[in-house]
Parts: C-alpha cells; structure tokens; sequence
C-alpha cells in the first residue's frame, strides 16, 4: 500500500553539511543531519503532540518553520527541493512513549526511500504541500495570493516579492558576522549566533532611514566626499 511524504534537503556548502526533513500521512516529522555525500542516521522521529485531531496541518506548519530556519541558518543549497512523493514504505506506528534516549527511528528507511524517489526538477515547498494534502485527501489552506508589484518596481523588488508568497525567507549571504532574514511575516537582523526581531514601526523607519542613505550615496560627488 505504501504511504504518501513531503519533504526536502538542503545543503550547507560551507560548513559541507545537509539537512533531510520528511513528513508523512499520518502527521509524523523525520529527519537527519550530517556531512554532504556521506549516509547519515535518522533522528528520532517527531510524533504529533497528544491526540491531536489535525496533526497533518500542525506538522505542515511545522515543516514550514523548519525550512525557513535551515535556510537562515545556512542551509542554502537545495539538494532535493520540495516534493511530494509516494513511497512503497507502510507507515506504521511509532514506538509508544516514551521513547528513551536512544530509541530508533520508527522507519529507518523511510529518508533513504524519499530522496531515491523525489523529483529532480525544482519545485516550491507550498506548491509540494498542496500536492501533498490533495493525495492525502485533505483540503488545503488557501494560500495567500501575492499582491501585484505597482508598475516600476524593480526587477529584484519584484523576485522579493515571489519569493516571500512562495513561502520562503530572503536572507543575506551566510558566513558573515552579521546579516538578516525576511520572512513572510518577520525582519530578524543578526550578529553572530544572536539576533532580534524588528517590530513593524521599526521596519518601517529602517526602511526610510536606508532609502535615505542610498538616495545620498547617488547625489552627484557624494562618492569623492565620502573618500
């Protein structure tokens, strides 16, 4: 019979690590982390809290979180991007609770089967959720329609724009000491290992302060003052 997953893996070229996050029909996350081309073991897996009448969606939700985070942590490279994909694997449940320290993943071979199978071809992490909710016959959330860009907005405003309705975060480059990360409904800017969130108000005189500065940059001589 098998079962249904959405899932991704993402790599961090620079540190040469991956990360796999899969989630399955019955709502539980598996994952696992560890060095670029070598096999790593599963994690132990995340079951839905309680007797949660609506895991898929909770998990879902969760899945989102986690591929925003890996991405600003400096998990960039899209190894295998978002897919949906149906596995021969039967799910079956996971140990009862408690599990222990060292209890093992309930389908060691359910990581190794998804990235066998998934798609090569791009793909976004909401359209694979979409595609996932429909095999599992839930209906999804409706996304959230991008708001059109006014005319004369540049290309790269633009690009911004699909990405944040795509449901993934702009960030700055990883491996410096400082940067930020955009998200649908955050701006975090960071110093190292810490960071703080903006709130709107903040965003907003940010913003007026930076357009500010780059206008003043573009005055005929501020370049030759600035030296």
């Amino acid at each position: 019979m098998g079962t249904v997953v959405v899932g991704f893996r993402l790599g961090w070229d620079a540190k040469g690590r991956q990360a796999t996050v899969v989630l399955t029909r019955a709502g539980v996350l598996h994952h696992s982390m560890g060095l670029l081309g070598l096999a790593v073991r599963p994690a132990r897996p995340h079951a839905p809290a309680g007797r949660d009448p609506h895991p898929v969606p909770r998990q879902a939700a969760t899945l989102r979180r986690l591929y925003a985070d890996l991405r600003h942590q400096g998990y960039t490279r899209e190894l295998i991007p978002p897919a949906c994909v149906r596995l021969d694997t039967d799910e079956h449940p996971l140990h009862p609770r408690p599990w222990g320290e060292h209890a093992p993943s309930a389908h060691p071979e359910l990581i190794a089967e998804f990235t066998g199978a998934a798609p090569s071809g791009p793909g976004s992490l909401e359209d694979a959720l979409s595609a996932f909710h429909a095999a599992i016959g839930l209906t999804p959330q409706p996304a959230t329609p991008a708001a059109a860009a006014p005319s004369g907005v540049p290309p790269a405003v633009r690009e911004g724009l699909r990405t944040l309705a795509a449901g993934r975060p702009l960030a700055s480059r990883p491996g410096r000491g400082a940067g930020w990360t955009v998200t649908g409904t955050v701006v975090r800017l960071r110093v190292g290992r810490t960071g703080e969130d903006l709130t709107p108000g903040e965003v907003a005189e940010l913003q007026a302060a930076l357009t500010a500065w780059l206008r003043h940059q573009r005055r005929p001589g501020a370049g030759s003052a600035a030296r």
